[in-house]
């Protein structure tokens, strides 16, 4: 009778287990490369040797990986998240330049929340943005990020670059 009880009120299932998939090889990596646009951060590219991305990373949000972002992939949908945050300025809003370089590595499944990953070496010293539902945070490293979401006390991310 216990284990019923705990059961009705504990969310047990709400949110996916953290599923791992078989690691990227180097041609998938480079292919992503080039379809960022950027080089990738040094510890995602680690992430994507290890696992080519992630299911169940926080909450509904998956990290992409190079098979994602093959034809009829779900990292596609990520792309309309980033047209509407271009269209509403936000990128601006919190202090990023206009034509900045960002490529989605997560997106909710409802659209809510994405994580980015920033070319502008040359202006910033971070390279990932986690926007939504109101909030806005920058990482230097795939590693912060990854560290942040474990334990958000552990890392304080910058919230705007102004």
């Amino acid at each position: 009778m216990r284990i019923r009880e705990y059961l009705s009120e504990t969310p047990v299932g709400l949110f996916p287990i953290p599923r791992l998939h078989t690691p990227a090889g180097q041609e998938e990596v480079v292919a992503l490369e080039q379809r960022s646009g950027q080089p990738l951060e040094p510890h995602y590219r680690e992430f994507l040797s290890l696992t080519d991305g992630v299911d169940g990373f926080y909450l509904t949000m998956p990290i992409f990986g190079c098979k994602d972002w093959q034809e009829g992939g779900r990292a596609f949908s990520a792309l309309r998240f980033l047209e509407a945050l271009r269209e509403s300025d936000t990128p601006v809003d919190v202090g990023l330049s206009e034509d900045i370089g960002l490529f989605p590595i997560s997106v909710s499944q409802d659209g809510s929340q994405g994580i980015f990953m920033l070319n502008a070496t040359d202006m910033l010293p971070e390279r990932f943005w986690w926007v939504g539902e109101g909030s806005s945070s920058f990482f230097g490293t795939f590693g912060d990020l990854l560290t942040y979401a474990i334990d958000p006390r552990s890392y304080t991310p910058r919230e705007t670059m102004d």
